[in-house]
């Protein structure tokens, strides 16, 4: 029985830390020269804004970066955010101003998902080098106007999918490419959000479908870039059901409007998801104290009888390389993680992922491989780490310091972000057309 690389977790930091790989956002020309520091702008000031692509940038790279405006539709956030990233740059309610006046040479996107193309797409048209957060966007139109400004422009979007540089999914993807199993021929996969973090999306933004295309867009995104990078496939007619069992509608007690949020409810004795914002000062200082701007509530009532979005969904995916994926999201679930499995002509790659459960476990991961007609073996994999098991320390090197990778780890794109997406789009619309749909349907590449 031939041997699956398994490379240690020193090795991968190692490899994580040397020179030069991809479409990086700085031209290779200034990387040889003393780099004078790059323009950056942020538009969307909330946690992620504010911090993975912000308050992290600052500290992490205060030689590459020029944080030049800070952007937000509430102007109390933005001063809110300024003051956590200790940074000195204007404010500004209005994009187009901010462009105007600071001349950003590089766009992060970090709004609500549903505005997304609206400030890439201005950002392309104004030349500006643009990344965004996923997903890349909520619906096929958008996507569209995306790609398409995209080739008007002659310029290059990098999607943020930090879960691609988890050590840990990089070795899954290299034991793919060892043919240690052969050619996939089926993909099992199914994703827990736990009673914390699964229910929290049904507080914020996210719980209606203008603001995120659902989870299955916003959430799912995440899983459908992995198996699409882990297949080197493109998706390519899907079939989904989905539903809404435990949040909204169903509670049999809520929050009123307007201010319908947990620290304003007369439940929260009885409520089994009350969450006590209180004590985080930071959400408390980003969010409570700017409430009055926009009503938005960080602590909404995951009961209201808004939420359009499903808890709980189900897919058949069907790739371009022949292979076809069973997938599943749940958003209520008693521990958090996911598990895996792959079934190829040569054998079997088992992969349990554990993120959050009222158990002990020794490994992040557990991964198991049976060879058919052979035995059953464990892997050893890396430990996962923090900040979405240590991908976004390794993404963000990759960006900005032009780190050393393998040709399979280079930066995602707005194919890579197009073809996430639309799958998720494409599952939400076969549920509510109740039919397959094809992702070359949606949109022309």
């Amino acid at each position: 029985m031939s041997d699956v690389p398994t490379p240690t977790r020193r090795e991968f930091v190692k490899a994580a830390g040397s020179a030069a790989l991809g479409a990086s956002l700085f031209p290779a020309a200034a990387l040889a020269q003393p780099r004078a520091k790059r323009r950056y702008a942020i538009v969307g000031t909330g946690d992620r804004g504010s911090g993975m692509w912000g308050r992290d940038l600052v500290q992490r790279y205060p030689d590459l970066l020029e944080f030049v405006g800070l952007c937000d539709i509430n102007p109390k956030r933005t001063q809110a955010a300024k003051s956590y990233m200790g940074v000195s740059a204007p404010t500004f309610t209005n994009f187009e101003e901010m462009i105007e006046k600071t001349k950003p040479e590089l766009l992060m996107v970090t709004t609500v998902d549903g505005f997304h193309h609206e400030y890439i797409v201005k950002g392309l048209d104004r030349g500006l080098d643009v990344m965004t957060e996923k997903p890349l966007t909520t619906d096929e139109t958008k996507c569209q106007a995306i790609l398409d400004a995209e080739k008007r422009n002659n310029k290059r979007i990098v999607v943020t999918f930090n879960y691609r540089y988890a050590p840990a999914h990089q070795q899954m993807k290299e034991i793919l490419l060892s043919g240690e199993i052969g050619r996939i021929v089926s993909v099992d996969f199914s994703w827990y959000l736990d009673v914390i973090h699964g229910a929290d999306y049904f507080r914020r933004w996210h719980r209606l479908r203008k603001n995120s295309g659902s989870l299955l867009v916003h959430k799912a995104s995440h899983h459908f870039d992995l198996m699409n990078w882990w297949l080197g496939a493109d998706p390519v007619e899907v079939s989904g059901y989905g539903g809404l069992g435990i949040y909204g509608k169903n509670g049999t007690f809520r929050a009123k409007p307007p201010a319908d949020n947990c620290r304003n409810c007369p439940h929260t004795s009885e409520c089994r998801f009350y969450y006590d914002m209180t004590k985080d000062k930071r959400r408390m200082d980003l969010y409570a104290a700017c409430e009055d701007a926009d009503h938005y509530y960080r602590d909404g009532c995951v009961f209201r009888e808004d939420v359009d979005i499903f808890d709980n969904m189900q897919a058949i995916v069907r790739y371009s390389n022949g292979a076809t994926m069973s997938y599943a999201l749940n958003a209520y679930m008693p521990y958090e993680g996911y598990r895996v499995a792959f079934n190829g002509e040569k054998g079997r790659l088992d992969v349990q992922s554990f993120e959050r459960q009222p158990w002990e476990v020794t490994d992040s991961h557990e991964i198991y491989l049976t060879k058919s007609f052979g035995k059953r073996r464990r892997v050893p994999m890396p430990k996962m780490l923090e900040g979405h098991g240590g991908g976004d320390d390794r993404l963000r090197d990759l960006i900005f310091r032009k780190i050393d990778m393998p040709e399979y780890m280079k930066l995602p794109d707005s194919r890579a972000g197009a073809m996430s997406c639309l799958t998720g789009i494409a599952i939400r619309n076969s549920i509510d057309q109740k039919r397959p749909v094809k992702i070359a349907d949606l949109v022309k590449l």
